[in-house]
């Protein structure tokens, strides 16, 4: 069942004419769209034009954000569940990290998508319409973008594009996570709400690395995925079976009820370089990197990305588009994709290996982006070595053979 977020007249505009000209337009305004405009909107002095168009007529309650808190965060008052103890397991093996100074945090749709359109809803500048699609690639012109959408055509000096580029694709990625949850209530205690339960593997097959994911809202309640890390996206459809087992397992009887569900497929390495549209537009969201490629964890990277963009905006700048990681970081993110690829039967023992580093917190740091030079050391120490060699070498033969021979 699906419940839907009510639409106050206030936050629900609609585009019924052409609109007027916007110095700067948002294409898509879901997690990283909302963040731009609510970054921008959250200064009172800020003039600057800014439109959101989103193609939905109305917000669900279709997401969880979760990650670990490294530091005090804007969004500390929408967190609905926090815990200082994570589990993985696979096997019969089990490690478990206990991080009561880094918890591991959630933040709901629901109250992210409120608070959001009630910040863009009191500024003068930033206006967010609702129930608008963009009808064709937006172009340029004497350096104006022009976008034809179905309120009519639009012009911007800048385009912040935040909508995936086209559907999910074999070969646009070297793996895809996808994940399909649901919200659960059961009539009996079943569930220990002090531990998230971030991995615990099933058998994978020949190519798929699948696991559920269990956070605990209650001793009653629930949210249950099942995730796949696999070269291809996988539809709800086929993870469907796997989800009613993995439930059927965790509730040990009890009857229950969905009270929501959640689905995605988020690439994870992206490989295809999508072309440059030309100056004054820039990707956002996961298109333009906000995932980070070996997890998927994005929230925080989107608003440090947001806060970086509004203060160019502000400042008169052209907006800005996600950095890239760091060359270190970015080659083991790679690494670690193309083993997990290559042998899918391994992920469960490289996962555990990396949590049961003597020091957790290094591997909470490392999967936060704040990882230092002595975490990456520590979590490469406890990975085995011949298999990651062995794929760097195999790596680098199918690049030479790949490349064409000097003349």
């Amino acid at each position: 069942m699906r419940h839907w977020l009510g639409c106050p007249a206030s936050n629900s505009k609609r585009m019924r004419c052409m609109a007027p000209d916007a110095d700067l337009l948002i294409l898509g305004g879901g997690c990283a769209g909302l963040s731009l405009g609510a970054r921008l909107a959250e200064d009172a002095l800020f003039v600057r034009r800014t439109i959101i168009l989103e193609a939905r007529d109305c917000y669900e309650d279709d997401r969880t954000w979760c990650f670990w808190r490294t530091k005090p965060h804007k969004f500390e008052h929408l967190v609905s569940q926090s815990w200082n103890t994570v589990a993985l397991g696979a096997g019969g093996r089990q490690v478990r990290v206990a991080c009561p100074a880094t918890p591991y945090q959630m933040v709901p749709s629901r109250a992210f998508y409120a608070q959001t359109q009630e910040t863009i809803e009191r500024s003068s500048s930033v206006d967010l319409f609702l129930e608008t699609t963009v009808h064709e690639a937006p172009r340029l012109s004497a350096s104006i973008w022009h976008v034809e959408t179905s309120g009519g055509p639009m012009t911007a000096r800048h385009v912040v594009d935040t909508r995936p580029p086209r559907s999910p694709r074999i070969g646009d990625a070297l793996l895809w996570q996808s994940f399909f949850g649901q919200e659960i209530e059961c009539d009996a205690a079943v569930f220990d709400p002090s531990t998230a339960n971030l991995m615990d593997f099933e058998a994978p097959d020949d190519n798929n690395v699948f696991f559920r994911y269990v956070l605990p809202l209650s001793p009653y309640r629930a949210l249950v995925e099942t995730t796949v890390f696999g070269p291809q996206p996988v539809t709800i459809r086929e993870l469907a079976a796997r989800q009613m087992n993995g439930v059927d397992c965790l509730r040990r009887g009890a009857s229950y009820r969905v009270l929501r569900t959640e689905n995605g497929q988020l690439p994870m390495g992206t490989i295809v370089d999508w072309p440059d549209p030309g100056p004054g537009y820039v990707r956002g969201g996961i298109a333009g990197g906000a995932a980070r490629p070996s997890t998927g964890y994005a929230f925080q990277r989107i608003q440090r990305w947001a806060e970086r963009a509004a203060a160019a905006i502000r400042a008169g700048a052209p907006p800005l588009g996600h950095p890239p990681d760091p060359v270190f970081r970015r080659a083991m993110d790679h690494l670690f994709l193309r083993v997990m690829r290559s042998h899918p039967e391994r992920a469960p023992d490289l996962f555990i290996r990396m949590f049961g580093v003597s020091n957790p917190a290094s591997v909470i740091r490392f999967l936060s982006d704040e990882g230092s030079l002595a975490d990456y050391f520590r979590i490469v120490a406890v990975l085995p070595k011949r298999l990651f060699l062995g794929e760097l070498l195999g790596s680098i033969r199918s690049t030479q053979l790949a490349s064409p021979k000097a003349t």
